[in-house]
């Protein structure tokens, strides 16, 4: 890959990682400028990435006012789990047969790792891998791509609800290992089904939460 190549992907991920973890918030307004700064490189790249960005929803170009972090709706929240309803059980009970048993033993390992600290950042990351390993089994690039997308908004929302409750965190642990385990006993229906009552709950969790965000 060329240097301009390499730029326009460093000003992509760097830039989407802010809007991700939230350094970037909802309704904020980005400076080129600053941009330019930020990744050490020239407009163009910067251009570049934000077109991409916009793509991915997570940004919108305002012809002469400017680049917008794009905010999250409690509309979104239900596009974004409609989504996830249709596909995540879907991905278990077709492409799970092909996730070998060491790997379902490892996720499950860092799962209790983790514990009750599900909502920290190492939380989140073991969180998403345990999401995306039911995609990657599909090795279908149209779902790959669709769930990034997905789980970089699932992310946003996950710390600027500020999901840090006690209780759901106890929840999500024993959702995620009651999944892990049907996996390991490849009972793939009972796993997808064990998906749709984590994916229903972390719904609820989540529109109160963002109810109580938007309130404040």
């Amino acid at each position: 890959m060329d240097k301009a190549g390499n730029l326009k992907d460093r000003a992509y991920n760097l830039i989407k990682s802010k809007i991700i973890k939230c350094e970037y918030l909802p309704n904020q307004f980005l400076v080129e400028t600053e941009l330019m700064k930020v990744v050490c490189a020239s407009r163009t790249p910067i251009r570049e990435a934000l077109n991409k960005l916009e793509q991915d929803g997570l940004i919108t170009i305002l012809p002469k006012r400017g680049v917008m972090v794009n905010d999250i709706t409690l509309a979104a929240v239900n596009e974004i789990f409609e989504v996830r309803f249709l596909i995540e059980p879907y991905m278990i009970q077709t492409y799970g047969k092909l996730i070998p048993e060491g790997v379902i033993k490892k996720q499950l390992e860092l799962v209790n790792e983790v514990g009750h600290a599900v909502y920290s950042e190492r939380g989140y990351i073991i969180d998403n891998e345990l999401h995306q390993l039911f995609i990657n089994a599909s090795g279908n690039a149209y779902f790959i791509d669709l769930m990034d997308k997905v789980y970089a908004q699932n992310h946003r929302l996950r710390i600027l609800s500020g999901m840090h409750q006690e209780s759901r965190a106890k929840e999500t642990l024993i959702e995620h290992e009651q999944i892990l385990k049907f996996m390991l006993k490849k009972d793939y229906d009972k796993a997808a089904d064990a998906m749709r009552t984590h994916l229903m709950n972390a719904k609820m969790s989540a529109i109160e939460a963002m109810m109580n965000y938007k309130g404040r």
